[in-house]
């Protein structure tokens, strides 16, 4: 996949790499959640001051470098910037230095953990802010995750492998995830169109699931979708009471769905898991 010559770099030298790609990266992806709720192009016209319209030379788009310098503001017009900006730069390349740390530039893992972590960062932000996930980034996300299993292994569940007497290969597992995905959020949906007489689950989040299932397989979807439902008892109370209206919006689930997929990916069912462990194993005595 890679040339010899990069496989004979030491491993340090990607290093500070992987964090600078994560700068630039996220400041692509500032472009992306801005414009896609607005049907915008994301690759024209180049990036401009959202007041003046004043387009921006590269000079003055350096990923935290031209924030800290301007202080935040334009420099035509002095409007100033959210901070949103620059704290979305240096997550988004924070991320990419700590997958770089525990898989390697060079490995498939990385790339795939990146490209998740990318996905759900536009998915967690667009639907906060605007409560949709578009069509294009769950399609694009499923198709990517579907790839990606060609290329590192998927986790398959034990008791699916001692009820087929084999264990599939990534390819099916990442296609049975990505069914799994839909179907579970579906059977929510419909449920909550039964009992409640409105719909418990919004579409996107029943198309978002596929793409998380696509990447992670069933085994560890399953951990991430039960951990979207935890992270959303322990923040939408505060998420409501911190929008206007009274807490009477609907909640973004989508946001928790993409931090619990990123937690998986990154560190596995154990750090969904160890909150429980006590309960799980009968308590410490």
């Amino acid at each position: 996949m890679f040339s010899e010559a990069l496989l004979e770099l030491p491993k340090a030298f990607f290093t500070p790499w992987a964090f600078i790609l994560g700068l630039l990266v996220g400041s692509f992806l500032n472009v992306v959640i801005y414009r896609l709720p607005l049907q915008r192009s994301i690759v024209t016209p180049p990036s401009a001051c959202t007041n003046c319209n004043t387009p921006l030379p590269w000079w003055l788009n350096l990923p935290l470098v031209s924030y800290a310098i301007l202080g935040g503001r334009c420099r035509f017009c002095g409007a100033s910037y959210s901070f949103r900006y620059a704290a979305l730069e240096l997550v988004t390349g924070s991320a990419f230095l700590a997958a770089e740390l525990k898989f390697g530039f060079l490995h498939p893992e990385f790339w795939k953990t990146v490209v998740l972590f990318s996905l759900c960062l536009v998915v967690f932000f667009i639907d906060y802010d605007h409560w949709i996930i578009p069509d294009g980034v769950n399609a694009l996300g499923a198709l990517l995750g579907l790839g990606f299993s060609l290329l590192t292994p998927i986790s398959s569940p034990v008791m699916l492998d001692d009820l087929l007497g084999f264990a599939l290969p990534s390819a099916a597992l990442s296609l049975l995830g990505a069914v799994f995905g839909f179907v579970f959020f579906w059977s929510i949906q419909i449920v909550g169109l039964a009992l409640a007489k409105q719909e418990a689950m919004g579409g996107g989040d029943v198309k978002f699931a596929v793409l998380i299932g696509a990447f992670l397989g069933p085994s560890d979807a399953l951990w991430a979708f039960l951990g979207s439902f935890f992270l959303g008892a322990l923040f939408a109370v505060p998420m409501l009471l911190a929008r206007k209206g009274g807490g009477k919006d609907p909640i973004p689930f989508g946001t928790f769905m993409a931090a619990a997929a990123v937690l998986v990916q990154f560190y596995g069912t154990e750090v969904l898991l160890s909150p429980f462990e006590d309960l799980l194993i009968g308590g410490p005595y």
